[in-house]
This record gives structure tokens, sequence and C-alpha cells, in this order.
């Protein structure tokens, strides 16, 4: 038998919604367990990361960098927005 952390919540749930989520999960390579723990998680705590990533800022990181970075973002050499410059070819 598995070593399994958590505890076993029982439902009665409709058999086509059973076979919707067992589908879902093996479409993204989980067990029927490990989806509906991802909804539930999902449900509870808000809409997560897309499935495989991982989240490395912790909750002291500062904001992105776009939230900080002075005016203006753009590097000195950079052509202004809507000039006939930049790498286009011709011809």
């Amino acid at each position: 038998m598995a070593n399994r952390k958590g505890v076993f919540i029982g439902a009665y749930v409709p058999n086509h919604l059973k076979e919707s989520l067992r589908r879902r999960a093996a479409a993204e390579h989980r067990t029927l367990s490990q989806e509906i723990t991802r909804i539930l998680e999902e449900a509870v705590h808000g809409r997560g990361l897309p499935a495989g990533s991982i989240d490395r800022r912790t909750k002291e990181s500062q904001p992105r960098r776009r939230a900080t970075d002075p005016m203006p973002r753009r590097r000195a050499g950079d052509e202004p927005y809507g000039t006939s410059g930049g790498n286009r070819s011709e011809g």
C-alpha cells in the first residue's frame, strides 16, 4: 500500500462527472486523485501556476522588475517607437 499523506474525503458524484475527471487527469498524466486535489486547491486558494510550473518566489520577494524600473524603460540606443529605423529588410 502506498504511504499517503492527507485524509480521505468521500463524495458521491455522477458517473459522467467521474469519467470526465478521469479522462482529463489521464490527458494531463495525473491520477484521478491528483486531479481532484488540484481542483480543490484551486477552488480554495485561487488559481495557481500552470501544470509543471514551479513557483520559486517567496512572500518576501520584491515585485517583478517592471514594477520597480524607473522610466524610461527603454535602452538609450533603442529606436523610438514608430520610427522607420529598425531591423526591416527593404527590397
